[in-house]
């Protein structure tokens, strides 16, 4: 499995456009972070070529409303968004696209791609964590998608994985900064 984020297209578009053709090309898993929503305004062809080419796409909240905003939906349609994305076109069929909005402490929305329908569409709630102990939400998007691709590394299922990524998340936001156990 490939894993990029978008900020890899600031620094080499031309490269990330081909890590992403070959993995559809090859038949190798492509995950993609959407990463920012300046991302989205400044090389949007480039983000919508990484979807076209991605298994898995993940955004946060704010990415999520921008990329409903775009398609023409409202902000708080994050849902709309996670549909649109799952459904976009693919350039290797073989896996249907999986796409990932976490909301902070609302319930992930996960969208995967059913051929020739509707996504199928799973909201994962967020267990409630005691503010008191949350010193840092730098960081919480990526260990939920590093516990989710690590969930789906050992073979879980698409639901197990995000609920691996959640409790990854809420290990973090209780640290200052990056910390290893």
């Amino acid at each position: 499995m490939v894993y990029a984020t978008a900020f890899f297209i600031t620094s080499n578009a031309q490269a990330h456009r081909q890590v992403a053709e070959y993995c559809a090309a090859n038949d190798k898993p492509f995950a993609f972070n959407i990463a920012a929503t300046w991302i989205i305004h400044t090389n949007y062809d480039d983000v919508m070529h990484s979807i076209e080419h991605a298994d898995y796409v993940f955004c946060n909240e704010d990415e999520g409303s921008l990329m409903a905003e775009k398609q023409g939906f409202k902000a708080e349609d994050r849902l709309s968004a996670a549909k649109f994305v799952a459904n976009y076109k693919k350039a290797n069929g073989k896996r249907n696209r999986i796409a990932v909005i976490t909301q902070g402490p609302l319930p992930i929305i996960v969208a995967e791609h059913q051929e020739g329908g509707e996504p199928k569409i799973t909201e994962i709630p967020i267990p409630e964590l005691d503010q008191n102990l949350v010193v840092d939400t730098n960081g919480a998007g990526d260990a939920c998608v590093g516990g989710f691709l690590a969930g789906m590394a050992r073979g879980l299922s698409v639901e197990d994985s995000i609920k691996e990524g959640i409790k990854l998340s809420a290990k973090i936001v209780c640290r200052h900064g990056c910390v290893f156990e």
